[in-house]
């Protein structure tokens, strides 16, 4: 059997969610495919980075090579399709292509942009209502992180259907290097980061609650100001510019805070692993999660999380996190307040945290995609 992969967000350089789920997901199928009856063929439009190009003997990369770049997936890799099709193609970024074999095999991560429509331009809002139904009327399978996302597929998008829709979870980053292995006081210095501080990692935008992040951050520090712990906290927010950054600048311009709030963008994965692992408290008040990769991240580095009610938050958080009503930073304060100066329920739940992420391997989410895919 010839299985083909869509490989081309998985070999992004500055990598979020989907693309580490893509990076991580052919990472462990490396490792379970059988070399005696199956040959797998990474798809790219260049060639591969890092560790995704190192390939067992059974694996190979096709480089497809597209000069205008733009709709590399519905042009390029749909040629591929029509002239060299796989026995099953497996696409982990829910962007198919417009010619695919029959079993074709895609993973829809949210439908955030038909949910919050605000929160998305126009093309955007489109092509994510188009791609929900294309992937509901065209796909072999589907799969989902969530319990959550499967629920919002059947219940917003005409035609879906239970029995083609597969919930596998994603997994959590084994790989990070232990803060003490990178230097962490190199790390916090190369931000300008000063301990003890909170942290929240995503996109800086509306979906993601920036603002009210820097709201509860505010209030938080006005409300406890004889409190030597809460004063001393900084607010770190990593991430990209997303839609709705325009409210996230004028919510720091006009924070009595601002100079105790860094915003360093985008920051690499190995230094991603060393603030999760110093942070005081991983917050993540987000409007609307498929699964919520950072909150896994947040538990296998022993760090307590404030996470939002509602979406695939609590599916994946179970009793390990605090939750919150992301509109209401009054109770995001509160659940900072209480992780950072009630040390046993702080202790309780960076163990259940740790007990937690171990239900989220890798190597399950491979075994059960590859069981998908050879179905």
């Amino acid at each position: 059997m010839i299985i083909g992969i869509d490989a081309s967000r998985a070999n992004h350089d500055q990598k979020t969610g989907v693309e580490w789920y893509a990076f991580f997901l052919i990472q462990e199928l490396k490792k379970i495919t059988d070399p005696r009856t199956t040959h797998v063929i990474l798809y790219a439009d260049r060639p591969l980075q890092g560790e995704l190009a190192v390939l067992p003997a059974h694996w190979s990369a096709k480089i497809l090579h597209w000069p205008p770049q733009r709709l590399w997936t519905h042009i390029r890799l749909s040629w591929e399709m029509l002239t060299h099709p796989p026995d099953v193609l497996f696409i982990p970024a829910h962007v198919p292509p417009l010619i695919h074999p029959k079993k074709t095999v895609m993973t829809v991560h949210d439908i955030a942009a038909l949910r919050f429509p605000e929160s998305y331009n126009r093309f955007e809002r489109w092509y994510s209502l188009w791609s929900a139904r294309y992937a509901v009327k065209k796909m072999y399978k589907i799969i989902t992180p969530s319990q959550f996302t499967k629920k919002e597929l059947l219940e917003y998008v005409p035609g879906a259907s239970t029995a083609r829709i597969d919930v596998v979870s994603h997994g959590h980053n084994q790989h990070s290097a232990p803060a003490e292995r990178i230097g962490t006081q190199e790390v916090l210095n190369k931000y300008h980061i000063t301990q003890p501080f909170l942290l929240s990692i995503g996109r800086l935008e509306e979906k993601k609650n920036t603002k009210r992040i820097i709201q509860a951050f505010d209030l938080l520090k006005k409300e406890f100001p004889e409190d030597k712990n809460i004063q001393s906290l900084s607010l770190v927010l990593v991430g990209k510019p997303g839609h709705g950054y325009e409210e996230v600048q004028s919510a720091l311009q006009e924070s009595p805070n601002k100079k105790h709030i860094v915003m360093p963008g985008w920051v690499d994965e190995k230094d991603v692993a060393v603030l999760l692992e110093t942070a005081c408290v991983f917050v993540f008040p987000s409007l609307y999660e498929g699964f919520g990769l950072p909150v896994l991240e947040a538990f296998a580095a022993g760090t307590p999380v404030v996470a939002s009610k509602g979406s695939s938050l609590e599916e994946v958080g179970g009793s390990a996190a605090i939750y919150v009503d992301p509109m209401a930073p009054g109770q995001i304060v509160d659940a900072i307040k209480m992780l950072v100066s009630d040390q046993d329920n702080r202790a309780l739940c960076i163990k259940r945290g740790r007990e937690r992420v171990g239900l989220f391997p890798w190597q399950s989410c491979a075994q059960q995609t590859l069981e998908i895919l050879s179905s």
